[in-house]
């Protein structure tokens, strides 16, 4: 009996001195991880971890390289590098299922989960789920768009015609400067779908565990898509379009009266426009009898933006402390305190519930307008679906039969869409 009491304990005192060993051996030059970040918080995101490294209760210090990629293009890099991709990064959550499939996010602990539940608002712990379960932690729920627009076009009884789309590409083109919303482009889809849900379409989408898509309910292939295409018509055959959410718009070429794009571009917006910076939930359109519309004439939709979040993933780690560790970082890193510096540095909008509630929060110019329009919880979406949704916009400037053949052929595309994820 003696011996076993023996045995368990040199086998417990090699396990601790196992873990101490692993936080020693690191505690002079750290232990090295990657870190992707968005654009414009790679130093802000070095000052959160040299906070983490002074108080965390484990007693490490992280030595964090950081790198900066675009929350839209994170997923990309990660499922292509894999053994070398960052350790922790940033990402849009459309990406989740796409690395939910990759394997390249962790199984998260109990501690995480409830972390992320007690949290955060209902609608972004739901969206950091697939399979019914938590797989990052969301900490922005910012996500949407809307219209940056220039006060010295859109003043007096001007100012009238913000909420309507045709108004507004009559003054645009009045002024000799264009409306600027990307809709044909790379990325375009993000903003083109706001047509489609404007005029009652949905395109809904369901993962089993494992990130695999394994249904869906699509109704753009419709009267009211045929709609949602027209109106897309109008801006594309305006004479005043200007594919693009680049907030340099404003300044370069013709120059933009109007931008449709989101939060992360208030900066430069100001920065563009100054005190004729305006800012306005996304309009509405309509479209009249000449255009066989199945509406009554007069009869408006109002674009409806997507609303996302950002999400922090952690890639799988072969070691059992390091994945603790990194748990501790990412919950951290997406804590109210963390989220409230990000608000102040870039204006970000928290995820975190109790924050949302906060004078400073409720007065933020482009949160309250992300509040006051329409908008559906952006969901997950087969990577090709984005492509096909693109292509649509990109042939609605044609006949209404030539709308229609491409609305059936987008639907004969989805069950594909649907396999290759």
């Amino acid at each position: 009996m003696r011996k076993k009491i023996v045995l368990i304990m040199l086998c417990v005192l090699l396990v601790a001195t196992a873990l101490v060993g692993f936080a020693a051996c690191n505690k002079d030059d750290g232990i090295k991880i990657t870190v992707w970040v968005g654009e414009g918080t790679d130093g802000l995101t070095k000052q959160l971890i040299d906070e983490f490294n002074a108080t965390n209760e484990f007693g490490i210090k992280f030595n964090a390289t950081i790198e900066m990629v675009s929350e839209s293009k994170a997923a990309g890099d990660a499922l292509s590098k894999k053994d070398s991709a960052a350790d922790i990064f940033t990402f849009s959550q459309d990406q989740l299922a796409r690395l939910v499939a990759g394997g390249m996010l962790m199984n998260l602990g109990s501690t995480s989960t409830s972390f992320i539940e007690e949290n955060n608002d209902a609608a972004s712990v739901e969206a950091a789920k697939i399979g019914g379960e938590i797989k990052a932690f969301p900490f922005t729920a910012d996500n949407g768009f809307f219209m940056y627009y220039d006060k010295d076009v859109f003043k007096g009884e001007k100012e009238n015609d913000l909420n309507d789309l045709d108004a507004i590409l009559t003054d645009c083109k009045a002024a000799g400067k264009n409306f600027s919303m990307n809709l044909d482009q790379e990325g375009g889809a993000w903003y083109a779908a706001s047509f489609f849900y404007a005029t009652g379409c949905v395109s809904e989408w369901t993962t089993d565990a494992n990130g695999a898509f394994i249904n869906y309910n699509d109704t753009f292939n419709s009267d009211e898509g045929v709609i949602a295409m027209k109106g897309i018509k109008k801006v594309l055959s305006s004479g005043c379009y200007s594919g693009s959410d680049k907030i340099g718009e404003f300044n370069a070429g013709t120059e933009s009266a109007v931008v449709i794009s989101g939060i992360w571009d208030y900066n430069a917006a100001k920065t563009a426009l100054g005190n004729n910076l305006g800012i306005a939930p996304l309009p509405s359109f309509w479209v009249d009898e000449n255009g066989n519309d199945a509406c009554d004439e007069g009869e408006t939709h109002q674009l409806v933006s997507f609303l996302g979040r950002k999400m922090l993933g952690i890639k799988p780690q072969k070691d059992a402390n390091m994945s603790r560790y990194l748990q501790a970082l990412a919950r951290f890193l997406t804590s109210k305190e963390c989220q409230q510096k990000r608000f102040d540095a870039v204006g970000w909008g928290p995820s975190n519930k109790e924050l949302q509630e906060t004078d400073a929060v409720k007065a933020s110019e482009c949160l309250k307008v992300l509040a006051e329009e329409k908008s559906v919880n952006q969901g997950q979406y087969p990577q090709s679906w984005w492509a096909e949704v693109q292509s649509l916009a990109g042939n609605a400037n044609a006949e209404e039969a030539t709308i229609r053949e491409k609305l059936g052929i987008y639907y004969g595309n989805l069950p594909g869409v649907m396999q290759q994820g």
